[in-house]
């Protein structure tokens, strides 16, 4: 992999160093420095018609580098850096911290030297989807789309729909289910704010209720509380691919007789008692968005118990047409459909999804075994009959910590480490102010929330890596606790 010190130089180095270095790394550039600050790029091609205009092998760093080469701060959004490359057609370009240094580069393979995730496509995803483009069959229609569903029911324990993304998997289960107006649906404060949206796109109202600590997933206890004579369903997230209680849950729902929702889009792999998450309610829904552990670029399943339910959500995916009279609107349907070329990549992801779980599970191994033992963190509890898809490396600083957790994420962001805070709470978003109920105690998902966050957590991390982002991780905590005498209790 392509290191950052292997493509800067000061300014008073020699040609020779100049062309040794663009030799080693192969991208024909150089990231020119001045007393460690960006003064310029340097390419072959600048070199090469420097020789030609007959300069001194001496001036050539320092004359005819590009000091008008375009540059980035290093905390400019990923859409800031795909435009400016492809606006200047440029392959590189270098990122500044706030003292000019070169902190990292943004190339069109990359946008950050260690980004928080970044899809695995080196199966036979081209293959497939050239064969899309070789038959002419490139939307919702064809081989893939059948294929696709047929293989992924093995993972779901259960038959599916492919749909276009997680959150219209979601929307197709509460219209299945005859989920709407003057229903609540009860559903954790602590997830990605599309199971929220789901539940106000089928006109019900969302319920929010509190986590438990120690799994982060929604709370059986807090679910009880919360049911009233217009609740007719519930929620379950498997929050960063960790099941959640959800035999408890399941006693709920036949108790009160309520129907379950399993918003999988993060657990596809995950199990618990040997069975897949999404074998176990009335639906379940996945998502193959870039950052999940198997992608489509976009694109969903929807698992539903009955089969009058799972053929009424295939009609309504394909705009509510009868499959025996075409162009037969039986009732107001979506365009929610998976096109062929997006079922082709799913295809060639499934072909290699144990090796990626597999190799999921020892970069979570290496993460634990570096930064658990500084007592700076906990992590989310498994329970020993449940099996974790290890989707997103996430931990909690310990409460002494809690603080810091921005400027610990900032701090990584300079060094080219990318993170991400743990989701918000949904009770604090303006979005749902007032369009939801909330249960009078949410303080175990709002202080989760403020102090969790994300590591890299790509199957193509290295143990050289995970030993940079963990040393440099603990580093980063180390001097904040002597800067601002913090006491830890170790547990």
């Amino acid at each position: 992999m392509l290191k950052l010190q292997d493509l800067c130089i000061e300014n008073t180095s020699t040609l020779m160093d100049a062309l040794k270095a663009i030799d080693l790394n192969g991208e024909g550039i150089l990231f020119v420095q001045k007393d460690r600050v960006f003064y310029g790029t340097l390419t072959d091609g600048d070199i090469r018609r420097a020789l030609i205009a007959g300069a001194s092998q001496h001036e050539i760093l320092d004359l005819y580098c590009n000091k008008n080469a375009l540059t980035l701060p290093i905390f400019c959004s990923d859409s800031e850096i795909q435009r400016n490359l492809m606006k200047h057609q440029i392959s590189m370009i270098p990122l500044l911290n706030s003292e000019g240094f070169v902190v990292d580069f943004a190339a069109k393979s990359r946008l950050n030297r260690l980004p928080i995730m970044e899809p695995s496509l080196k199966g036979r995803e081209k293959e497939f989807v050239n064969d899309c483009i070789d038959s002419n069959w490139i939307s919702s229609q064809g081989a893939y789309v059948d294929r696709f569903e047929s293989e992924l029911s093995e993972f779901c324990g259960g038959r599916c729909l492919a749909t276009s993304s997680g959150t219209t998997a979601l929307h197709l289960a509460m219209q299945a289910l005859e989920i709407g107006e003057g229903d609540e649906v009860i559903a954790p404060n602590l997830t990605f704010g599309a199971s929220i949206n789901s539940i106000l796109h089928a006109g019900a109202t969302p319920v929010l209720v509190d986590v438990s600590e120690n799994d982060w997933n929604i709370c059986p206890k807090s679910i009880v509380r919360a049911i009233g004579p217009s609740t007719k369903a519930i929620m379950v997230v498997h929050l960063y691919g960790t099941p959640c209680q959800i035999s408890e849950i399941m006693a709920i729902a036949s108790e009160y007789k309520l129907l379950i929702i399993d918003d999988c889009a993060e657990a596809l792999g995950a199990k618990l008692y040997g069975r897949p998450v999404g074998s176990f309610g009335d639906a379940a829904a996945f998502s193959f968005f870039a950052n999940k552990v198997i992608t489509c670029g976009e694109g969903g399943a929807l698992v539903l118990r009955e089969n009058a339910h799972l053929e009424k959500a295939k009609m309504m995916r394909d705009h509510g047409m009868s499959p025996s009279k075409r162009y037969w609107h039986e009732f107001v349907g979506y365009n929610y459909r998976m096109t062929n070329i997006q079922a082709a990549i799913g295809c060639a992801q499934l072909e290699k999804f144990g090796e990626f779980v597999s190799n999921r599970s020892k970069i979570w191994s290496q993460y634990e075994s570096r930064l658990l033992p500084s007592g700076y963190f906990k992590k989310q509890f498994v329970r020993s009959d449940a099996d974790q898809c290890y989707w997103l490396f996430t931990l909690q600083l310990v409460p002494a910590l809690v603080r810091f957790r921005d400027m610990i994420c900032d701090q990584l962001r300079l060094a080219g480490i990318d993170t991400r805070p743990m989701f918000y709470p949904m009770s604090v978003m303006p979005a749902f102010e007032k369009n939801t109920k909330k249960v009078k105690d949410l303080n175990t998902s709002i202080n989760l929330s403020k102090a969790g966050f994300s590591f890299p957590s790509s199957i193509s991390l290295s143990q050289d890596e995970i030993d940079m982002i963990a040393e440099h991780t603990i580093k980063v905590i180390d001097d904040l606790i002597l800067e601002y005498k913090v006491e830890i209790e170790i547990d």
